[in-house]
């Protein structure tokens, strides 16, 4: 927060959502699979619809391990292949893996139940590849938020304002 005052600064970025989340709405459709632009290499929020139906909201920026290293903000196009590509771990393709969570739920009575285990089982591993894929397919849309205090507050105003099932507040 800068030196204005608090309660104004607050009032102003508040002020901002509805014209973000219009033009996060009104965003072209990115994306990794055929036909589809890669996003610009900016920071915000983007979300991910499938059918029509809002299901992920997510944002980029600066992280805390970047800021430590002095190392800039991650960007929609490093975000986006992080979700889908192939080779990506829990870390990285955060929201297949709450899908392949839903998905294999219920489905072995022998599915391991911690993080570690669950990436070494070949069942549960098929099933991330599986959802890494329909994440591809899904479209991509950004909005550019250049202060990260705004994107962060944009974040769950949007998973809120779009009642996206996949987006969790729970800490880790």
């Amino acid at each position: 927060m800068s030196e204005k005052a608090p309660n104004r600064e607050w009032e102003e970025v508040v002020a901002k959502l509805p014209r973000h989340l219009k033009a996060l709405l009104a965003c072209e459709v990115f994306g990794r699979g055929p036909g589809r632009k890669p996003p610009p290499r900016e920071h915000g929020v983007y979300l991910f619809t499938e059918a029509g139906r809002h299901l992920y909201v997510g944002r980029c920026g600066l992280t805390e391990r970047a800021a430590r290293k002095g190392a800039g903000h991650s960007n929609f196009r490093t975000r986006l292949a992080g979700h889908t590509r192939p080779s990506s771990g829990h870390n990285q393709a955060t929201f297949a893996w709450r899908l392949t969570i839903e998905a294999v739920e219920g489905r072995w009575e022998d599915l391991p139940t911690t993080r570690l285990a669950l990436g070494r089982d070949s069942r549960f591993l098929q099933e991330f590849l599986r959802q890494k894929e329909r994440v591809t397919a899904m479209e991509f849309r950004v909005v550019a938020i250049a202060d990260d205090f705004e994107s962060y507050v944009f974040e769950p105003y949007t998973a809120m304002m779009l009642d996206t099932p996949y987006n969790s507040w729970a800490t880790s």
